[in-house]
């Protein structure tokens, strides 16, 4: 009982921000970007909306798909793994063993699937993972970087 009171004191004297799981790099070089971009957005569109939209879908596309890459692929894996809990299944025949999400380029990689069978039920399980992922009107973008846009954009427009 002692240690369950030690770990909550513990906790509570713990600021949020630390408590939560440091971002993979492939989500910092997103805000990042639009952090280094916002400026320049605010300039080249008429409003706040077209700003974001702007940093968003031009100004830092790139590095905004492999933050929504990383979120597909780590949902894709989760998704993978309960499906696959539960099963008996072989040391040898598990081809879900050692598989990670790089956490610069948001690829799923495999490291124990050998056979041609099981890369290629990741693929169809990677293009499906948007259906999974909210629908067909979902954005597929990370929420937390469309309100990081959002705010840049409007902290960059209140400046004097």
């Amino acid at each position: 009982m002692r240690l369950i009171l030690t770990l909550a004191a513990v906790l509570a004297s713990t600021p949020a921000a630390a408590r939560q799981a440091e971002p993979p790099p492939a989500v910092k070089n997103a805000e990042a970007c639009l952090r280094q971009n916002a400026a320049d957005a605010v300039r080249a569109s008429t409003g706040a909306a077209d700003a974001a939209a702007f940093l968003m879908d031009y100004l830092c596309a790139g590095p905004v798909e492999t933050a929504a890459r990383h979120a597909r692929s780590t949902n894709t894996l989760t998704m993978l793994r309960e499906m696959q809990q539960g099963a008996e299944v072989a040391p040898e025949d598990d081809w879900l063993a050692g598989a990670v999400v790089d956490p610069v380029t948001g690829e799923l990689e495999l490291k124990a699937a050998k056979d041609p069978a099981a890369q290629g039920g990741l693929m169809a399980m990677q293009m499906m993972s948007s259906f999974f992922g909210g629908g067909q009107n979902a954005d597929p973008r990370p929420i937390a970087l469309r309100e990081l846009a959002g705010r840049l954009v409007q902290e960059v427009r209140a400046r004097p």
